[in-house]
């Protein structure tokens, strides 16, 4: 055991600092395809003062350090940094407070999205932003770190519209309380939102003021078929303008519905790119904005889906089954957005530029927010070699940037998308990296993510 490894065990306790084992090797991956790095070792702390001290520690000791929530980065934002000391946030994990008055939660880092609402169910409150098929083991500081969206930003936004205060430890082990418990200030520069979305590269985030939304009274779907993907997508555009209840837009490319309809499923399974839409609002609200949703559908040559498969079951089980459809080498993905109004051509450009390299590839996500995912399979029929597809995802999230839109709308920078952001970011590079050394004067927090 090393000095350093020593010193964290002396702050943290013996049984908090593990350098090998099945928790050490998980931390050296996260849900992307990047390749594990083991990390020096793993410590567990209780308290923000925990974390601070281990901060310090490693500050002193010129060594980086990665926090880590539930793991389901899947731009390997918390992949550690070679040598790194990963900091293990899973035991910060509770409810500290529940207010209906002011519709408001407070929360550790830890704390995993779907038992924060279900903990707040009894209230008729919840928290919005649904991490996809990852709500089961996200974790709130993660989902900060990141300004996690999933299906209902439409309706909700991101994390960050929902962030009222923090406390951050940040790189030379100092505890900032940022924010308020109101839902809106005018207080000067506004730190909590400098956090968010900045990956543990600022700060380590270990406790959250959240604001709440009250449950909608119903909640309704739809869905419809077409022939072609640019189609569906230019039909959103016009649902947008004419459905303000809707919650969730989403849109699914006929080859990865192809994939997902296997066994007992196909003969139900819708046939065709698929769009789904979900509503949430009053009974006679939903109702009515299904009417309208169905006549707008109609009119782009939708065709309602009206089979024995739910089709938002298919849309919850894509990713899983495209990288199974690519095991072992995995995939190459991209989460880029696009303005609205260029989003059917360039889904075209991008279908048709894999169709002439003879390469699979599938397009589906949340169009109603213009962030689709494109995923290029490295194994099975229509392979990219490796190479050939991490060039193909700079220049595409490098274009999606360059028509207003950016590399990256919900998963992040992480390693995945660093060489398209640094080749975007322009300008504002200096500034990023004098708030870099503002924050985290030693350049120990989560290196290499990002900047």
């Amino acid at each position: 055991m090393d000095s350093l490894v020593r010193a964290l065990a002396g702050i943290l306790g013996d049984d908090r600092v593990d350098v090998e084992g099945a928790r050490v090797s998980a931390a050296s991956h996260d849900e992307s395809d990047m390749a594990p790095v083991q990390p020096r070792a793993l410590v567990r702390p209780r308290h923000t003062e925990d974390v601070a001290a281990v901060v310090r520690a490693c500050r002193d000791a010129g060594v980086p350090l990665t926090a880590r929530g539930g793991g389901t980065s899947l731009e390997g934002s918390s992949v550690p940094s070679p040598g790194a000391i990963v900091v293990d946030l899973s035991g910060l994990s509770r409810v500290i407070e529940a207010s209906v008055e002011e519709r408001l939660a407070v929360v550790e880092a830890g704390v995993i999205f779907d038992r924060l609402n279900d903990r707040l169910r009894p209230t008729g409150l919840f928290f919005p932003p649904t991490p996809g098929g990852s709500a089961d083991a996200a974790t709130i500081g993660g989902m900060v770190a990141t300004d996690a969206g999933g299906l209902f930003a439409v309706r909700y936004g991101g994390t960050r519209r929902w962030v009222r205060g923090l406390t951050v430890v940040t790189g030379d082990g100092q505890v900032l309380r940022t924010g308020s418990r109101l839902p809106k200030t005018s207080i000067g520069v506004d730190l909590t939102q400098v956090f968010v979305g900045s990956e543990g590269t600022l700060g380590i985030v270990t406790e959250v003021t959240l604001g709440l939304c009250p449950v909608p009274e119903a909640r309704q779907r739809a869905a419809w078929t077409f022939d072609g993907l640019g189609t569906a997508c230019a039909c959103v555009a016009d649902l947008l303008l004419a459905v303000p209840d809707l919650a969730a837009v989403e849109v699914v490319d006929r080859g990865t519905v192809d994939l997902v309809r296997t066994g007992a499923d196909a003969a139900g399974a819708p046939e065709g790119d698929l769009l789904l839409i979900e509503v949430h609002g009053r009974e006679a609200e939903c109702a009515s904005a299904l009417v309208a949703a169905r006549d707008i559908a109609t009119s782009f040559g939708g065709r309602a889906v009206d089979g024995t498969t739910d089709p938002w079951d298919l849309r919850h089980r894509l990713t899983r089954a495209v990288r199974e459809s690519a095991h072992p080498a995995g995939v190459v993905r991209t989460d880029a957005a696009i303005p609205l109004p260029r989003l059917a051509a360039f889904v075209a450009a991008a279908q048709q530029r894999a169709a002439a390299r003879g390469r699979r590839l599938h397009v589906f996500g949340h169009a109603g927010l213009g962030i689709l995912h494109f995923l290029a399979p490295l194994a099975g029929t229509g392979a990219w070699p490796a190479d050939e597809a991490r060039a193909w995802k700079v220049g595409l999230c490098v274009e999606a940037a360059r028509q207003g839109g950016a590399v990256s709308g919900e998963h992040g920078v992480g390693l995945g998308n660093r060489e398209a952001y640094l080749a975007t970011a322009g300008a504002m590079l200096p500034y990023l990296r004098a708030l870099k050394a503002v924050f985290d004067p030693a350049g120990i927090l989560n290196p290499g993510k990002i900047l």
